[in-house]
């Protein structure tokens, strides 16, 4: 009986063996990171220092593999059938884990069940900015400019369920106030009409505006997320500038394919932390908005659960529905 018991344990004693040994010489060779967006854009940026950074901390290549289109959906699928061994990576944001799953009826991945969380990079504040020629000075201003006149003002974004728009929804849910989507398919045209004052507002990664705020030619009313950012600390946030409790933040991150080994996810974490810790990479992201992290896979999974259902809830009641 003793035998048998020990017999039937033995697979399970090699597995846990094994796992254990691959972990202890992971990485031998180039880590691949997914990223779901085009080369130059935010989230390839960071993607790039960070890699770089990391790359260097365990003597191989990080490469940067760059899939763009489908909202992210082709990326996901590629990481998800990947071989779970953690030389396969994904780099979503938060749209493509908690907002694509309310959006579409069918998804060829399951954010909470295909994916381990490994490190949360970074949160994003988005700022609500309008054209000067937008008579609102303050957020206080625009709410009463948007009720007074409801459905009245026109707001651009990246299209339906993108951070643009589900941060105006947040927004226009907290203030009761009604204000007109106007997608477009790129930051590009979304952000250079608002300029133009053709589309009087919009909700805009950090990033893209700090310059234009600060040349005046964009005003910005408040940023989206609990704390000032260190970007652009002069601009309050719109929890304290009249909305208690708002709060939306985009955010980017790497997961890898459920089933890699956890010896293998506390690897990749540690060496994400130390890069994203450094001074080198901070230095380099400073002036372009993102509020670095470094939580690992029970934090970021906790956020990545917590917007799934959050996300989810608003999507539904709404309506929303992918472009």
């Amino acid at each position: 009986m003793i035998l048998r018991r020990l017999a039937a344990l033995l697979p399970v004693a090699l597995l846990c063996f094994a796992n254990l040994a691959f972990g202890q010489t992971f990485p031998d060779k180039p880590v691949r990171i997914i990223v779901p967006f085009g080369t130059g854009s935010a989230v390839d940026t960071i993607a790039r220092v960070v890699g770089a950074q990391v790359a260097e901390q365990i003597g191989q290549p990080v490469i940067i593999d760059n899939r763009t289109g489908a909202s992210g959906i082709i990326a996901a699928e590629a990481v998800a059938r990947s071989v779970p061994d953690g030389y396969t990576l994904f780099m979503p944001n938060d749209g493509m884990m908690a907002a694509n799953p309310a959006m579409y009826a069918k998804l060829p991945y399951d954010p909470l069940k295909d994916f381990l969380p490994v490190t949360l990079f970074s949160t994003v504040p988005l700022v609500l900015v309008v054209n000067p020629s937008v008579t609102a000075k303050t957020l206080a201003e625009f709410i009463a400019l948007a009720k007074a006149k409801p459905d009245s003002i026109n707001y651009s974004s990246t299209g339906a369920g993108a951070a643009q728009h589900l941060a105006m929804e947040f927004f226009m849910e907290a203030s009761g106030t009604r204000l007109t989507h106007v997608p477009y398919k790129a930051m590009g045209p979304a952000l250079a009409d608002v300029l133009a004052g053709h589309v009087p507002a919009m909700f805009s990664g950090m990033s893209n505006v700090i310059s234009l705020v600060r040349d005046g030619k964009l005003r910005a009313l408040g940023a989206s997320t609990a704390k000032r950012s260190s970007a652009m600390p002069e601009v309050p946030t719109i929890a304290e500038a009249g909305l208690p409790g708002y709060h939306y933040a985009a955010w980017n991150g790497v997961v890898a394919p459920a089933g890699t080994p956890p010896e293998v996810i506390r690897k990749l974490h540690a060496e994400f932390a130390k890069a994203i810790a450094s001074p080198a990479v901070r230095t380099r992201l400073a002036t372009l908005g993102f509020e670095l992290s470094g939580d690992g896979p029970a934090e970021f999974g906790a956020l990545i659960r917590s917007d799934v259902a959050r996300y989810g809830k608003l999507i539904r009641a709404l309506g929303i529905t992918a472009n």
